[in-house]
C-alpha cells in the first residue's frame, strides 16, 4: 500500500511560521536514554527497562501532541492554523494506541498506526516548509513491542529528519517503506536532504535508536540516500518471520 498526504501548500510560507514549526518540534526530543553498557550489564532485565521506556516515550509523545492541540484551541492562538488542532489531535490518538499495554503474544497489525504517525508529522511541522512523507508498504502484524518499537523508530527518525535534514526553509520528502523479506522485516526511512540528520543522529536520538533496535533484534544501516543525497535508515528485523495482515 501506498499512501501520500495531500499536497501542503506550494506557496513559501514566511519565516516566522517556519521558526514556529521549529520551535514546536524542539518539544519532542527524546529524554536521554540508557547506554549500551546498561544492556551488557543487566541482560535479560534490560529488556524489561528499554519495553516501559518504550511505552512511556510513546505515552509522553501523546501528551506532547495533546498539549500542543490544547495550546492550539486557547483564544490567545487563534492565529495559528485551524488545521493544527485537528492534526495534533488525530497524532496524539494514534501515540496514545502505540503506547496502550496489551496482550504480548497477539499479532496486531503495524500499517495504519505507522501511516498515522509517519504523515501527520510533516502536516504539522513542516507544512510552511512544503514538507511531506511517503508511505509504502506492505501488510505487516506484530506483537505489540515489537510494533511500538517499530513505529517509535520511524517516528524518532521522521522527527530528527524534520529538525536537521532541511535547513533554511528547505522543502522536500520524506519516503518512509515497510517490506516483507524472508529474513522478517526491513524498514527503511528516508529523505532528500541536505544529509544534516546523519551527524544528529550521533547523539540521543542515536542511542534511542539502538534502544529500539535491540527490542526488535534489529540490526541498523546508515548510509546517503539516493544519488548521495539526504540520508537513509534501515533496520532489517531477522528474529522473527514476516507475518501478513
Amino acid at each position: 500500500m501506498r499512501f501520500s498526504p495531500l499536497e501542503p501548500a506550494t506557496t513559501r510560507e514566511n519565516p516566522c511560521k517556519i521558526a514556529l514549526e521549529a520551535r514546536m518540534l524542539e518539544l519532542f526530543a527524546p529524554a536521554n536514554a540508557r547506554t549500551g553498557d546498561l544492556a551488557a550489564a543487566n541482560g535479560i532485565q534490560n529488556a524489561s527497562l528499554w519495553r516501559s521506556d518504550a511505552i512511556h516515550r510513546a505515552r509522553n509523545l501523546a501528551q506532547l501532541t495533546h498539549s500542543l492541540a490544547n495550546l492550539s484551541e486557547h483564544p490567545s492562538r487563534r492565529w495559528l492554523p485551524d488545521t493544527l488542532v485537528v492534526q495534533t489531535r488525530s497524532l496524539a490518538r494514534a501515540y496514545e494506541e502505540l503506547g496502550a499495554e496489551c496482550d504480548q503474544t497477539e499479532l496486531v497489525p503495524c500499517v495504519p498506526l505507522l501511516t498515522e504517525i509517519a504523515t501527520r508529522l510533516p502536516l504539522i511541522f513542516a507544512i510552511a516548509r512544503n514538507l511531506a512523507a511517503v508511505v509504502d508498504t506492505q501488510p505487516v502484524t506484530l506483537v505489540p513491542d515489537m510494533r511500538r518499537a517499530l513505529i517509535l523508530m520511524c517516528s524518532e527518525l521522521i522527527i530528527n529528519t524534520l529538525k536537521y535534514g532541511y535547513p533554511d526553509g528547505a522543502g522536500g520528502v520524506i519516503r518512509v517503506s515497510l517490506t516483507n523479506e524472508p529474513a522478517g522485516v526491513r524498514l527503511i526511512v528516508e529523505d532528500d536532504g541536505v544529509g544534516a540528520a546523519s551527524a544528529a543522529m550521533a547523539g540521543q536520538g542515536s542511542a534511542l535508536l539502538e534502544q529500539l533496535g535491540d527490542i526488535m533484534g534489529a540490526s541498523l544501516t546508515r548510509s546517503p540516500g539516493d544519488n548521495s543525497q539526504g540520508y537513509r535508515v534501515s533496520a532489517q528485523i531477522e528474529t522473527i518471520a514476516a507475518h501478513p495482515a
